[in-house]
């Protein structure tokens, strides 16, 4: 198949999508598909085999940077002249066979993200910031006027938001989960990385330490870990290690404010996260929202039992005490206190740690790829049918 992939920056270290992306390029073409890339950014790392194509944007205004993005990928598909089996988009553009939507639906995303969406004035300010208006126009445009052939979401949380604000059939939506690199994250790390990793930040060895990942420090939930870390056991040895990008000095007050600064360690951010992983005990992500949450998929596949939260997308993968706990919303600091508990027992950790790779397993690379190819045959096999009638 020839395959057009639209995304605004094909640079792995971007983000989620960005990282998505790369992979599943280097997945299509592993199995022999031809890959056109088309976004405005390119990073300097990328596999030779890949054909690549400029989308000019106007840049300087983020609401002009969205929409000549929108406008324009079609364009610069059009114009190659090459006939594409499927253009798959990953960002919002007027044309696509499919559209992959991995954060939700940006009105749920700023309801959660921004305190003022709370009241009806403070709806009205944030709805007429211009990047905001301009998303959320574009975003309803995409969805009403159907410019696509068929929607996936990372999750059924993602897929109910969609349906709920564009009243879209459920038969034009398909769940696929993120998939993760299970060769890359694997509880093996622990025996390369694990010792490595804890005297760098100055865990003793009889110390459990709770890892939190994820930039966006309010939407990710790392004030209710620090709630919650009073309330464990102060007998108990815990640290919580926190990786990601945020403001790191009104988390730092917080703690200090609850007498657990010294619990705490701030890692900034890391290229080799896996290694992270490997040096942890369980993981914590009590995430206010989040349409999926790929970390913790990370942190599963390398052997770590996982607190998280029920409004991430992530939490319908886990079976509440088998592969980790799912925390109910509100977050509740007692609820994750309670899961950190049952966790400091080394046996149960590893028992439930053990599962949660299994689980992990199930969402590899590997399997993302293949339900994405059964996608890229349904579509083609409508464009066929229709073609015949």
């Amino acid at each position: 198949m020839k395959i057009a992939l639209v995304v605004y920056q094909f640079i792995k270290e971007k983000g989620g999508v960005e990282s998505y992306v790369c992979n599943l390029s280097k997945q299509l073409l592993d199995r022999g598909h031809e890959v056109h890339i088309f976004a405005h950014r390119f990073g300097h790392d990328r596999d030779t085999r890949l054909t690549i194509h400029h989308v000019p944007v106007i840049a300087f205004w983020s609401p002009l940077k969205y929409w000549t993005f929108a406008v324009n990928a079609p364009k610069i598909i059009k114009k190659t002249a090459i006939k594409f089996d499927l253009v798959h988009g990953f960002t919002q553009t007027l044309f696509q066979d499919i559209y992959r939507v991995g954060g939700g639906c940006h009105w749920d995303y700023m309801v959660h993200t921004y305190p003022l969406m709370q009241s009806p004035f403070g709806k009205i300010l944030i709805c007429l910031n211009p990047r905001h208006f301009s998303l959320l126009l574009l975003e309803k445009i995409i969805f009403k006027k159907k410019c696509y052939k068929q929607i996936t979401c990372i999750s059924k949380q993602c897929k109910k938001e969609i349906i709920n604000h564009y009243k879209l059939s459920p038969n034009d939506i398909e769940i696929i989960y993120n998939g993760v690199d299970i060769n890359i994250f694997t509880p093996q790390n622990r025996l390369t990385y694990r010792d490595e990793v804890r005297a760098t930040y100055g865990i003793v060895p009889d110390e459990v330490l709770l890892l939190f990942v994820g930039s966006g420090f309010k939407r990710k939930g790392l004030k209710h870990v620090i709630d919650a870390l009073p309330l464990v056991e102060k007998s108990q040895k815990v640290k919580l290690l926190v990786v990601g990008k945020g403001n790191i000095q009104e988390y730092q007050r917080l703690a200090k404010e609850k007498g657990i600064l010294d619990k705490l360690i701030f890692a900034g951010i890391t290229k080799h996260i896996h290694e992270i992983y490997a040096g942890g005990d369980i993981f914590v992500f009590p995430s206010e929202y989040d349409a999926f949450g790929t970390a913790c998929l990370e942190a599963m596949a390398s052997g770590l039992p996982v607190i998280a939260s029920k409004t991430s997308g992530v939490s319908e993968i886990i079976t509440q005490g088998k592969e980790g706990f799912v925390i109910n919303h509100p977050i509740n600091a007692e609820e994750i206190a309670n899961y950190i508990h049952v966790l400091l027992e080394n046996e149960k950790r590893e028992q439930i740690g053990s599962a949660a790779r299994q689980k992990a397993e199930m969402y590899s690379f590997e399997a993302n790829i293949e339900k994405t190819l059964d996608i890229y045959r349904k579509v083609l096999d409508i464009h066929y049918n229709a073609g015949k009638h």
